[in-house]
């Protein structure tokens, strides 16, 4: 069976390290599978090591932290404490993988996938935008209010 079965809406799973190996046996057709999630259930993954491969669905998703990429099933790259990963991920039933990119890690290329119907995610800027964050053109004000008494 599955290492780690991640089953229902709300159900949120992180995992910083630890080695997650898919076991032999089962007849429900997930054989050797280190991560399964389903039924809305979130995944996030920081570090670790992992035997079989993933499989998501049923609205569910698989985020990797760190410098990832995905070629068909297969996601290779490495988590921010510099552990290596090959997996493959399938997806099914609208489940999800995503690539969030850290900003203490500095990635050769940014976070993709091939074919790129899988989102990706970017750190948000780390320095302020001109005029304050705004679109539009900066605008400053100020109300001076003054009180007299005789």
């Amino acid at each position: 069976g599955a290492a780690l079965h991640v089953h229902g809406f709300g159900t949120s799973v992180f995992i910083h390290g630890g080695n997650f190996k898919g076991g032999k046996g089962s007849d429900d057709g997930d054989d050797g599978l280190s991560i399964y999630a389903l039924n809305g259930g979130d995944v996030h993954i920081y570090s670790g090591s992992f035997e079989g491969e993933m499989e998501v669905g049923d609205s569910s998703m698989i985020a990797f932290y760190g410098c990832f990429r995905k070629n068909d099933t297969t996601v290779t790259g490495v988590f921010v404490d510099e552990t290596n990963l090959e997996v493959n991920v399938r997806t099914r039933n609208g489940g999800k993988v995503m690539f969030i990119s850290v900003s203490v890690q500095e990635c050769e290329t940014a976070p993709s996938s091939a074919p790129t119907n899988v989102p990706t995610l970017s750190p948000q800027p780390t320095m302020p935008r001109p005029n304050g964050g705004s679109k539009n053109g900066g605008f400053c004000g100020f109300i001076i209010m003054a009180a007299f008494t005789v």
